[in-house]
């Protein structure tokens, strides 16, 4: 797959879920996906659990795709993750590719928060 083709995907893919169509997300997966976000601790074996969850999660976000980077069986998706309660967080996930299709899903997420004064000299931004 190119990365034109692979980026395509990966829209459509978060279209699906920012639209709760959970089965149509589901087809970028592997059978035997494994998702997991270390900061939780949490691991989701196979894509029936995956999707399980996804369908149970009360209020999930909606992803807004920042940057895609792709190195053959590697890519990296950064996303904003936008929930109902006005909060927005930064997300970074990391994607394990196999056969044009996402078989590690390694997620970490971050509320924002802003930067010390200390590092001021230092940043391009305010």
């Amino acid at each position: 797959m190119s990365d034109p083709d692979f980026e395509a995907a990966v829209r459509a893919a978060f279209a699906a879920f920012n639209e709760r169509r959970f089965a149509d997300f589901a087809t970028y997966m592997t059978d035997d996906i494994v998702e997991s976000y270390p900061q939780s601790g949490e691991r989701l074996d196979g894509k029936i659990q995956q999707r399980a969850m996804h369908e149970a999660f009360p209020n999930p976000p909606t992803f807004t795709i920042r940057r895609i980077l792709r190195d053959g069986n590697l890519a990296t998706v950064e996303v904003d993750e936008a929930y109902k309660d006005g909060s927005t967080w930064k997300t970074v996930m990391i994607f394990e590719l196999r056969d044009g299709l996402i078989a590690g899903l390694t997620g970490y997420f971050g509320e924002p928060f802003p930067a010390p004064d200390w590092r001021k000299p230092y940043r391009t931004w305010p």
